[in-house]
């Protein structure tokens, strides 16, 4: 397993623990087969229902950390919150967010507008709304 930065550690602990969980499959969310956060449609190759934290923990370091540029942010508290809303929202978001935020409320402007843009295209999401402004603003 490979020896990952304690900020990331940390950082991948508080997501799975607080926020992912384990297996679900909502037929609601579009991920479809969801596992710690890891979607079916996003890593159709991946045994979701079988997936192992440690298998989890590299597709995070690999997708959601390292890839989306989240540990070239300065400041601890901001890679922790970049990376958790990188995974709800997509690694894309994520590098948006590594690349265009540089304090707490640039990063809830755009959290909110992204929230806002997938209701507008999925009202059926909606349900999801609070959830994820509750994680945004952790």
């Amino acid at each position: 397993m490979p020896d990952f930065p304690e900020d990331f550690k940390k950082a991948c602990d508080d997501l799975i623990d607080n926020w992912e969980g384990g297996y679900v499959n909502d037929p609601h969310d579009a991920g479809g087969e969801t596992n710690m956060g890891i979607s079916k449609r996003s890593y159709p190759d991946v045994d979701i229902k079988g997936l192992t934290r440690e298998d989890a923990e590299e597709i995070y370091y690999r997708d959601f950390w390292m890839r989306p540029g989240v540990q070239a942010i300065s400041d601890p508290t901001m890679r922790a919150k970049v990376f958790n809303m990188g995974v709800l929202m997509g690694p894309g978001v994520a590098e948006h967010l590594a690349v265009g935020c540089n304090n707490i409320s640039e990063y809830r402007l755009v959290c909110k507008r992204h929230f806002e843009a997938i209701v507008i295209k999925h009202p059926d999401c909606g349900r999801y709304l609070a959830g994820w402004t509750r994680r945004a603003l952790a």
